[in-house]
């Protein structure tokens, strides 16, 4: 979301924040954050996946649905430009309410399907 390369910051540096772990507050844990843009890493056990994940279940929404190859490249162009790997500003969840927005924008398909397949 940034276009930030986020190089974390040295260990000694780090900052201590809530952890939470299973929807569980677990204390205080320290978080690297980037030296660059200051985004603060996630540490949850919501992490967040890789893009090439989100990139298989357009190709699955395709097979299943019958979607044209120009809504499935539209899609997966604008996964690529909305920053949707970025492991320091978004977790788990964020990542699946942004992919489903860009999903039903180019394909009139239900949130229902789409979360099957989450």
């Amino acid at each position: 979301m940034t276009g930030c390369s986020h190089r974390n910051c040295g260990n000694s540096e780090k900052v201590w924040l809530m952890h939470t772990y299973g929807g569980k507050d677990c204390g205080l844990k320290p978080h690297p954050y980037c030296v660059e843009c200051g985004l603060v890493k996630n540490l949850s056990s919501d992490k967040p996946r890789k893009i090439g994940f989100y990139i298989n279940i357009v190709a699955a929404l395709g097979e299943r649905l019958k979607i044209s190859k120009a809504q499935m490249r539209l899609v997966s162009m604008e996964l690529h430009d909305s920053g949707l790997d970025d492991s320091y500003g978004l977790d788990r969840y964020q990542q699946e309410v942004l992919f489903t927005q860009i999903v039903r924008k180019y394909v009139s398909v239900s949130e229902k399907i789409i979360r099957e397949l989450l």
